[in-house]
């Protein structure tokens, strides 16, 4: 669990709106296309009923050559006119009987690239009462290619009438701009109201992002607690789990573990021993070494560890730590006899900080080994206890951060740690 900063929280409601724009945008210019092609269909059919209620007659007397007369002089004469140029006019017409048979065209001059486009678009005639359109543009003008039946005063198909309408620029025009009007008023619309709500969102957001710093800080400082609980019942100090924490997370950075992995194995650090919690006083504080029956035991921190950490949702993802931690890399360790990388990472990195810092401790009962005592016994517990890559890593920093955590003493092990805890677990 991370928190997130104030400037990515502006960054993400920032998109939000752009995005929340952009989907109000495209909606509002669907819509607008929606209705712009139903004004141009509209402009079409008027055009083609015009023509139907002059050609009915001659539809209905099955007189192919006087159809295509009237349709030519019916072209012609309102191209002359003018009278439809305020919305625009037919380019190209096609006229096809009852059998879908062609017996008539018109093609304004100019226009043949449209009748081709005709040729090549093929045709699907429609039922009674449908009405088939494609808008395209060409060159910034508006066209729309149709095709609708003919029917008698009956309902009866007389036959079909095909064509490209060519919307007038001033109409095109008036389409493109009403529609980059509302696209435009309905993206602003959402942003303003982004920008007003800002403000309120990132004050109300401020207090919870206070409230869950607080709560992580809490969480934190319990497992701390925790852990250090756990070390003195078992005869050890908190300053032993805060050095092996330290160890580990600079090992994990050598390996180029991320920030999740490593925000899991200092939970797993802490509590690694979690479990021991369960064991009797009589075997955890045995001075002397433990019968096979009360090693049994022992081992049996490691299930109470799991156990316990099921109750919380915030630790089960020390999981790896605790419940590997006494693996070892040839499979002899315990409880489930895992080998090589099929123990955690986080439990492998945890074996050689652990052991390490146990080697080079002052404890009531020994004095601290010397550093390169301590490491000689790692490397001979390299591919038996240890990871033998993750060993080599730990050997080219070991020396300079043993002597570091040896100068900086309990105190300065603290303050390291709580700086290190605060990198990883709370974003500032």
């Amino acid at each position: 669990m991370t928190l997130p900063t104030y400037r990515s929280i502006l960054l993400r409601v920032a998109a939000a709106a752009l995005a929340l724009a952009a989907l109000a945008g495209t909606a509002a210019f669907l819509v607008e296309v929606e209705i712009a092609d139903a004004r141009v269909s509209d402009l079409a059919k008027h055009e083609s009923a015009a023509f139907l209620a002059d050609a009915r007659d001659a539809l209905s007397a099955d007189s192919g050559a006087r159809a295509g007369d009237l349709l030519h002089r019916f072209m012609r004469g309102r191209a002359e006119s003018g009278r439809a140029e305020a919305d625009g006019t037919f380019i190209v017409a096609e006229l096809y009987d009852a059998a879908q048979a062609k017996t008539a065209e018109y093609v304004a001059p100019g226009a043949e690239w449209a009748e081709e486009r005709l040729k090549g678009g093929g045709h699907q005639f429609p039922l009674p009462g449908e009405f088939r359109y494609e808008r395209f543009h060409v060159d910034g003008v508006i066209f729309i290619q149709t095709i609708e039946p003919l029917l008698d005063r009956q309902g009866r198909i007389l036959g079909y009438f095909e064509s490209v309408f060519r919307l007038s620029p001033e109409r095109s025009d008036e389409i493109v701009k009403d529609t980059a009007m509302v696209v435009a008023v309905s993206t602003l619309s959402v942003l303003a109201a982004a920008l007003v709500l800002l403000p309120i969102f990132v004050a109300f957001n401020r207090g919870v992002m206070g409230l869950s710093r607080r709560l992580l800080d809490a969480n934190v400082e319990i497992l701390t607690v925790l852990g250090s609980a756990i070390a003195k019942r078992d005869s050890d100090t908190h300053a032993h789990n805060y050095r092996v924490t330290i160890l580990a997370i600079r090992l994990a950075e050598a390996m180029g573990f991320d920030a999740d992995a490593i925000r899991r194995l200092v939970k797993g650090a802490f509590l690694h021993d979690v479990g021991k919690i369960a064991i009797p006083d009589r075997i955890l504080l045995k001075p002397g070494k433990l019968d096979a029956a009360e090693f049994a035991e022992m081992k049996t921190h490691v299930a109470h560890g799991l156990d316990i950490l099921k109750s919380s949702a915030w630790l089960a993802d020390a999981a790896d730590v605790v419940g590997g931690h006494h693996e070892k890399f040839d499979g002899s360790g315990y409880p489930a006899g895992l080998a090589g990388e099929a123990i955690p990472a986080a439990a492998r990195v945890f074996a050689i900080a652990d052991v390490f810092d146990a080697l080079t401790s002052r404890r009531p009962y020994k004095e601290p080994m010397p550093f390169a005592q301590a490491m000689a016994i790692l490397h001979d517990g390299a591919g038996r206890h240890f990871d033998p890559a993750m060993l080599a890593r730990f050997a080219a920093i070991a020396e300079d951060l043993h002597a570091r955590l040896t100068a900086l003493g309990d105190a300065g092990v603290d303050e390291e740690l709580r700086r290190l805890v605060g990198h990883y677990f709370a974003t500032p």
